[in-house]
């Protein structure tokens, strides 16, 4: 008999010999399609409910960054985890990826084309309700304390929207400032840097 498969793919296991006798509906082999792996994802349930099909996710496994997309998202929570299982699809081209291997990453769940962004570090928070600010480098290397509003953030990048208070190509301080503030006068080094 001739057995053919309905996908290509890599045999991963072969549980029959030649010769020896089958019964109907017993495993003969697992194929694998390794042009294309589907990775399972456990999600916090609370967060669950804002993800979608078709979403694109970016995500590092075996040291690779890849990116995929959800097929679809479990309809169930796991009562042990409180977790809801999210399956990725991944294109896997020259079979890079290896199956049951351990991946980290995030789902995106929306994109902002031209945002202005600012490092975390680069936020405060004024001691009269918390207003939120930034020390911006002025003219004549003055130190400006100048109020933003922020948007969204992205925790693994380290920075958040500035969404009002600066424009593009403003220079903010960064970290701590120690006795720096407002009207202090400053000397820009190594322009362009991040923590200046």
């Amino acid at each position: 008999t001739r057995v053919l498969s309905p996908t290509s793919g890599v045999i991963s296991s072969r549980t029959v010999e030649a010769g020896e006798h089958v019964a109907r509906g017993a495993t003969m082999f697992v194929v694998v399609r390794n042009d294309r792996l589907e990775l399972a994802a456990s999600v916090p349930a609370r967060q669950a409910g804002a993800i979608l099909a078709g979403q694109p996710v970016r995500f590092v496994a075996d040291g690779l960054q890849l990116e995929g997309r959800v097929a679809r998202v479990s309809p169930t929570i796991n009562p042990a985890t409180r977790a809801v299982e999210v399956y990725l699809e991944v294109a896997n081209p020259g079979g890079r990826l290896k199956g049951n291997t351990f991946a980290t990453g995030r789902i995106v769940g929306r994109t902002i084309d031209d945002a202005l962004v600012v490092p975390v570090a680069a936020i405060r928070q004024s001691g009269d309700g918390g207003a939120s600010f930034v020390y911006r480098v002025g003219g004549g290397d003055l130190v400006e304390r100048v109020p933003v509003s922020t948007g969204v953030s992205a925790a693994e990048r380290g920075v958040v929207q500035v969404t009002d208070g600066l424009a593009a190509g403003d220079r903010v301080i960064v970290g701590n400032v120690g006795a720096i503030g407002a009207g202090s006068r400053v000397q820009v080094v190594g322009e362009g840097e991040a923590g200046r």
